[in-house]
């Protein structure tokens, strides 16, 4: 386990790893595990929040993590209110915001750090994330938009994948190595500089979660004039679904009602309509389609290709109706 300064000492911390947990015991213990363990080249603190667990995640960090900042809340804030809520209890000249579900693989703070102090324009940087599998995962994309909307709603990058097109997520592409700027990178894993925190907040809380750190990324690239990168060379993995993803349904009702509060407030109503009809156009063509996978599915791939049937259902749902009742 690394070294670690009292935080009577606060002032010498360089990154706060800031983790939110709500029901995520077994998962926060190998993201905790995984911080002292490849963090070696830059003084650090963590603070969790605890989003009302019932797991014992409280008493898991108490016994087994002793120098983390733990911070309770009694009631379920959500994400976003947890994660701006930890903020404030940050001493760190930059915030590495990690998803519980995630798992560092080599010392992805201390690279990402010494790039932002070589890089005084970078507001904002994200590592490369892999899934479960050891496959590349989403790290980074473009935020909703019109344009975005209609290459989904025809499927253009499924018929032109080299072509660049805008892409709500995207996994980095192999032979990858310099950094580069994106428009976004992944919530799961971001640093952002202290110092644009305290000018000007961190997530809006108008997003429950799902869409607040492309408006985090939005802001710093427009008000603070500064520059959001993906950084190759960081690695965590990223077990998706396994933190606040435990919602089902409801998921894929917050992700559609967090592009329409994005589109809603930086392009306007009519705006935020269009773009998400194209797409429910986009997942009612998947639907059908996967209606036939589903009547012709041999039965033991039934349960799968039903799931995914109504994931196109709801996410069509949602697209056009996002602040319906479930």
């Amino acid at each position: 386990m690394p070294s670690l300064q009292p935080q009577s000492d606060a002032e010498l911390f360089r990154v706060t790893f800031l983790v939110t947990n709500w029901n995520g015991r077994d998962i926060l213990q190998q993201c905790l595990a995984s911080i002292y363990a490849h963090t070696h080249d830059v003084p650090f603190e963590i603070v969790v929040v605890d989003d009302a667990s019932s797991d014992d995640s409280v008493g898991m960090i108490q016994t087994q993590f002793p120098l983390v900042r733990l911070v309770v809340s009694p009631v379920n804030l959500g994400f976003v209110k947890a994660n701006n809520l930890g903020v404030r209890h940050a001493a760190g000249t930059y915030i590495f915001l990690l998803n519980s579900d995630t798992v560092l693989l080599n010392d992805a703070a201390s690279l990402l750090a010494a790039y932002m102090e070589n890089h005084p324009d970078v507001g904002v940087c994200g590592p490369a994330l892999t899934g479960t599998n050891g496959l590349p995962q989403v790290s980074y994309g473009w935020p909703p938009s019109l344009l975005q909307g209609f290459v989904d709603a025809f499927f253009l990058n499924d018929l032109f994948p080299r072509a660049g097109l805008p892409s709500r997520g995207i996994a980095l592409p192999a032979g990858k190595r310099e950094p580069f700027p994106v428009q976004y990178v992944s919530g799961a894993a971001l640093m952002i500089r202290h110092s644009l925190v305290k000018h000007f907040g961190l997530f809006d809380e108008r997003f429950r979660a799902y869409c607040e750190e492309v408006d985090l990324c939005r802001r710093v690239q427009q008000k603070a004039r500064m520059q959001v990168l993906l950084v190759p060379s960081a690695h965590i993995k990223h077990h998706e679904g396994m933190s606040y993803g435990q919602l089902g349904e409801g998921r894929i009702q917050i992700v559609y009602e967090s592009y329409h509060q994005f589109l809603l407030k930086h392009h306007g109503v009519v705006y935020s309509f269009t773009t998400r009809l194209l797409y429910a156009w986009h997942y009612a063509v998947k639907g059908v389609l996967r209606s036939m996978f589903y009547l012709f599915a041999v039965p033991d791939q039934r349960a799968t290709r039903r799931r995914e049937l109504m994931h196109a259902f709801s996410s069509v749902r949602y697209s056009l109706c996002p602040h319906r009742k479930r």
